[in-house]
This record gives C-alpha cells, sequence and structure tokens, in this order.
C-alpha cells in the first residue's frame, strides 16, 4: 500500500496489475502469517501479535528508500507483459501452494522438519519475481540510450529549459485541454511532426483562449495529480471513498474477525477459513486488477 501511487507512477500502462498485485499480496498476508505462526509453534500470542504490528512497517521503513518514481513513461519496455505474466503465474502458483499447504497439514501429522520445508519453498515462491529486474537489468542494456542518444536529449531539454521563460506570460494551459482537442491518430505520427502538430494545436488554444473563445479550466482533471485540497471538492473522491467504506471496510471488518466468528460458531480450526477467505481475497483483488486494464483498453 505504501508503495502504490510510485508503483503507478513507474507503470503508467499498466495501472490495473500494479494495482491488482500489489493489493493482492496485501491480501494474501492473513494466509502468509497463518503458515508463519503454524511453524513458529509458540504459545505466546503477544510475540505473533508483535510481529504482524511492527513487521509491515520496518519492511515499509526500509523500502521506502529503494523504490521511488524512476520515469516509467519514458522506460516502457516490450518485455513489460510478459513481466506481468510471469508475476501473475507466480501468484498462481502462490495460491495454489497455499491451499496445498493447508490441506496437507490439516488431513495429515506434518513434522517440524516438513513444516519449515514447506514454509521455506514458499518464501522461494515470494520472493521469485525478483528475477525479473535481474534478467532486464543483465539482458536488456542495448535498449537504454546511447551516450549519443542521451547528449541529444540533455540538448534538448537545455532548449525546453530557455524558452520556458518565454511561455510564462502566456495563459496557462493545463494538459487536459490539449488531450481535449488532440487528433485521434496524432499518437501513430513520428516523434518531430508529434511535436509539431501539439505546438500549432497549443498556439491556437492560446489564441481562442485570448479570444474568450475557449474556457481554460483552473484545476487538474481525472487522470492527473491532485493536492488534497483539489480532491476534497470533486464529487469523483467522495464517490471513491463511500465505494471503499462500503466495500474494502465491511470485507476488512469480515476478515478481521473471522477467526472469532467461526469460533463462535463452533468450529475448532478457524485458522482455516482465514487461510481460505485470504487466499479468495488475493485471487478476486489480482484478477480485478488484470480485467480492470483490459476493459479500460
Amino acid at each position: 500500500t505504501t508503495s502504490l501511487v510510485t508503483c503507478i507512477q513507474n507503470f503508467p500502462k499498466s495501472r490495473g496489475p500494479t494495482v491488482g498485485i500489489l493489493k493482492g499480496f496485501a491480501g494474501l498476508s492473513s494466509a502468509i502469517l497463518t503458515q508463519l505462526f503454524a511453524v513458529m509453534h509458540t504459545p505466546d500470542h503477544a510475540t505473533l501479535i508483535f510481529m504482524v504490528a511492527v513487521g509491515p512497517s520496518l519492511v515499509a521503513i526500509g523500502l521506502m528508500f529503494v523504490i521511488r518514481p524512476v520515469g516509467g513513461h519514458r522506460q516502457v519496455r516490450s518485455s513489460d507483459k510478459n513481466s506481468f505474466m510471469f508475476i501473475y503465474t507466480i501468484c498462481l502458483l502462490l495460491a495454489s501452494y497455499l491451499v496445498g499447504v493447508m490441506l496437507v497439514q490439516d488431513f495429515l501429522e506434518v513434522s517440524d522438519n516438513v513444516a519449515i520445508s514447506l514454509t521455506v519453498f514458499l518464501f522461494i515462491l515470494l520472493i521469485s519475481p525478483i528475477a525479473i529486474p535481474v534478467v532486464l537489468t543483465f539482458s536488456l542494456k542495448t535498449e537504454y540510450p546511447s551516450p549519443y542518444e542521451e547528449a541529444l536529449l540533455s540538448e534538448a531539454l537545455k532548449g525546453e529549459a530557455g524558452t520556458s521563460h518565454e511561455r510564462e506570460d502566456q495563459p496557462e494551459l493545463i494538459l487536459s485541454e490539449m488531450e481535449d482537442e488532440k487528433p485521434k491518430d496524432i499518437d501513430s505520427l513520428s516523434p518531430s511532426e508529434r511535436r509539431r502538430r501539439i505546438a500549432d494545436l497549443q498556439t491556437k488554444l492560446v489564441q481562442a483562449a485570448a479570444r474568450g473563445g475557449v474556457r481554460v479550466r483552473k484545476g487538474p482533471r481525472r487522470g492527473e495529480n491532485f493536492t488534497l485540497m483539489q480532491a476534497l471538492v470533486k464529487a469523483d473522491f467522495w464517490l471513491i471513498w463511500l465505494s471503499l467504506l462500503l466495500g474494502s471496510g465491511s470485507g476488512l471488518t469480515v476478515i478481521d474477525n473471522l477467526g472469532q466468528m467461526s469460533q463462535a460458531a463452533g468450529f475448532k480450526d478457524g485458522h482455516n477459513f482465514v487461510s481460505l477467505t485470504s487466499i479468495w481475497n488475493f485471487l478476486g483483488r489480482v484478477g480485478g486488477g488484470y480485467f480492470s486494464e483490459n476493459i479500460v483498453r
């Protein structure tokens, strides 16, 4: 959850899968912690509660210096789709493995060594997606710009900085205005022709705004960055907030109290209900992210 916004910025073309995978693993944490608790065999429940309370916070604090925006729109790779499919495969294997482990431990008398081995393999599955950045780092170096291209890019950036002062006296045009008026086929043009078309369009919009023919919006629109105060006055924000309150809020309430509910109903192995619900929650979130991206496209 703490890295959600940063990861969306890094993968702007795959926002649905990114959200689904991150939130899915958060939902799977109950089943993973249940497996850890089965291995620990500690009668001290306070130890488990302390681990659950402090562990995720330490992970978030430790990774906040590593996970950062890296200009994802400039680093879209042709292999991104295959990488996400690999992570989806790991997700399905992980869910199936947890169900299998739970059934084995429920129907058979598993020794401590076997339980530890099952948990170790669980951690191997959890960290296996690290293979994607490792492989990309060593095998796709040719996709990075050459020194000559980097020099051209730096010159272009200097030129943009030099002309920025000339644009200060022009009416402010929000990016969404350009998106509304942009021709549908402009993305298929060459970069130079695309820049020329957009520059002509911006000039026309500036002239129209000066004549009063175009109303320039004063704030961001959907898909752009909002400050907190800008979001609080938008109906979209309160619609999303209410949806999360009714959907995720009720779901989290049930999950957090599922163990007590199963005990109150007379079931002895409440951890099975907690683990199964966590796994279905995980699959629902991952699948929701995958299908929502396809629907939007």
